[in-house]
């Protein structure tokens, strides 16, 4: 019978299973009790992020206001069970407006307590960026083509001064502001010609002496005004003439004049071959200058000289047509600390980058390389998406305003530009442009989580 019992084999899953079951049971118990720690750890990170976007927005200046109020958001957002267990063990206001605050506390636990472990450590921090003690920079790069002139340009120019003196009356705020006027091209400025980014010819003059021959006209019949219609920037446009339907022409005669031809350079850029059209890389590969063109107003390179930046924005105006790649890449370019200019900071978390683009009008031309004189809408707005998308890739937050925008495949890009869906903004009426403006400023300065 011992022999029997000794080599029997039967009923040992059973024993396997209940030796088993105590180590499963303890591992779903610290399982049960892990997640319900997860979930109030969740609770309290909330709470303390909350703390730190309250005490950061208060306006208080002292670090112990500060923490007053960062104490009552997080006691007023936690359980009751929680709120005595929960310790603050850290509270900084650093030099650069960043408030940093620490939790820790001991949760209770429930089926732990069978392995002796009656709590559950947490610790969790958060940080927010006061509005003051931040560097920003900003690259308002604002249509100027012929599609503004009127009522468009002034409500523009009204909005561009609020948001100016929006910023400027914040006393802690270390902001510098660029403006880039666009059409057809920008215009950097001519007391760039010489520098080491820029490829432009030199101006030169050459006079000689024309010889046609001409038959005078000495009489016409049959005349009538006939008006004509047109688009300039893909608005309509009207003008007339005399036409006649019969000349008289007098005897053939020699006509001579010394003719004079201007080669110069009025500070306007074309665009690099691509795909270095819509980069920021390779500053070695100059920009071309384009002679004996015209185009806005020059831009405006970072500064915190706010009367330099209105006066820039009284000196704009509507003219040419519309290529809004050209904007968005000089606006990257003012923000970027390579060449062609330095006056922006180096990208770092220390910095806050962004670009206002606002347009009127579709883009009614496309690159030929170096000038811009295609047709192809549909090729630009697929530049101006892809120029987005390289800045973006900096940090670079993108705003993107329309004001009664024509082509859908224009509005489409816009949208796709903005670094976030409520950046992108489309109105109907520029008198919404100030409004528009402020929203834009609020979102700038409102505190934000940075940790």
């Amino acid at each position: 019978m011992l022999k029997t019992f000794a080599t029997n084999r039967s009923g040992n899953f059973g024993m396997i299973a209940a030796l088993l079951s105590i180590p499963l049971f303890g591992a779903a118990a610290l399982a049960v009790d892990y997640v319900n720690a997860a979930g109030q750890r969740s609770n309290i990170q909330n709470a303390v992020d909350a703390a730190v976007l309250a005490a950061a927005s208060s306006g208080k200046s002292a670090e112990g206001d500060l923490r007053a109020v960062a104490e009552k958001v997080l006691l007023a957002n936690v359980d009751a069970d929680t709120r005595d267990e929960l310790k603050i063990t850290g509270f900084d206001l650093n030099a650069e407006g960043q408030v940093t605050m620490s939790v820790s506390g001991q949760l209770p636990s429930t089926f732990a307590r069978i392995f002796r472990l009656d709590v559950l450590e947490v610790a969790v921090s958060a940080q927010a960026q006061r509005p003051g003690g931040q560097s920003v920079e900003i690259a308002l790069v604002l249509d100027n083509t012929y599609s503004m002139v009127g009522r468009k340009l002034s409500d523009l120019k009204t909005a561009t001064n609020a948001l100016i003196k929006t910023f400027e009356d914040e006393q802690d705020l270390d902001v510098k502001i660029a403006l880039v006027p666009f059409s057809r091209y920008v215009n950097v400025g001519t007391q760039h010609r010489d520098a080491s980014w820029l490829d432009v010819d030199p101006d030169s003059s050459s006079t000689e002496n024309v010889c046609y021959k001409r038959k005078p006209v000495t009489g016409k019949s049959g005349c009538r005004t006939e008006t004509t219609t047109g688009t300039n920037d893909g608005v309509p446009t009207t003008r007339t003439r005399e036409v006649c339907t019969s000349y008289t022409y007098g005897p053939e005669e020699t006509v001579c004049s010394d003719r004079t031809t201007n080669i110069r350079w009025y500070g306007c850029v074309g665009s690099r071959d691509a795909p270095l059209d819509v980069t920021d890389t390779r500053p070695d590969r100059r920009i071309p200058g384009l002679m004996n063109q015209r185009c806005s107003t020059p831009l405006l390179t970072l500064t915190d000289n706010f009367t330099a930046i209105r006066k820039a924005v009284t000196d704009m105006n509507a003219q040419y047509d519309t290529y809004i790649p050209a904007g968005i890449m000089w606006g990257w370019r003012v923000l970027s600390p390579q060449a062609p200019f330095t006056e922006g900071k180096a990208y770092s978390r220390d910095v806050r980058k962004f670009m206002i683009v606002m347009t009127d009008g579709s883009n009614t031309l496309s690159p030929s390389y170096p000038h811009h004189n295609g047709k192809d809408g549909t090729y630009a707005d697929r530049l101006m998406t892809r120029a987005c998308d390289n800045a973006k890739a900096e940090s670079i937050e993108i705003f993107t305003v329309g004001v009664d925008v024509p082509n859908a495949s224009t509005r489409d890009g816009l949208v796709a530009c903005a670094s976030k869906a409520k950046n992108a903004v489309a109105i109907t009426d520029s008198s919404k442009l100030d409004e528009v403006f402020q929203n834009i400023a609020g979102e700038i300065l409102s505190v934000r989580l940075t940790m």
